[in-house]
């Protein structure tokens, strides 16, 4: 599993989550805004990075 906090501001936060079931990006109330059956976690993290999010935390 793989998990990344991304921040935008002081307020706006996104964690995209990989597992072996797939790639998930959830909200800051842990609500999924978007799911994807295979890998995409540096494919969608290349994406918000390029929107001005940034890490605040990346792991395991």
């Amino acid at each position: 599993m793989r998990e990344t906090v991304l921040m935008k501001g002081e307020i706006d936060t996104l964690v995209i989550v990989t597992t072996a079931a797939g790639t998930e990006v959830l909200d800051a109330e842990e609500e999924v805004v978007a799911s994807y059956p295979d890998d995409r976690h540096e494919e969608l993290l290349a994406r918000y990075l390029a929107q001005g999010w940034e890490i605040e935390e990346d792991g395991p």
